[in-house]
């Protein structure tokens, strides 16, 4: 993994990162947990804080068609 790589296994927290507009680079599969890794970890953790500190908003639709992406990828494979 870079040092610039930030990966996340929480699933909402991914789609609100895709609706930011943070490159996905890919899911990664360790057993039973999937992790979802982008480009630009100081922007990510910056977006991330705003995440689950509440201060985060985002299109509803966009956070929605995110989220259903997220978990295509999961439970596709």
């Amino acid at each position: 993994m870079s040092k610039h790589t930030y990966k996340t296994r929480h699933l909402a927290e991914a789609a609100a990162l895709i609706v930011m507009g943070l490159k996905f680079i890919r899911m990664e599969r360790e057993g039973a947990i999937c992790w979802f890794a982008f480009d630009d970890n100081a922007k990510c953790s910056s977006v991330s804080n705003d995440f689950f500190f509440g201060s985060l908003l985002v299109n509803a639709r966009e956070y929605h068609d995110a989220m259903s992406l997220l978990k295509n990828r999961v439970y596709s494979k």
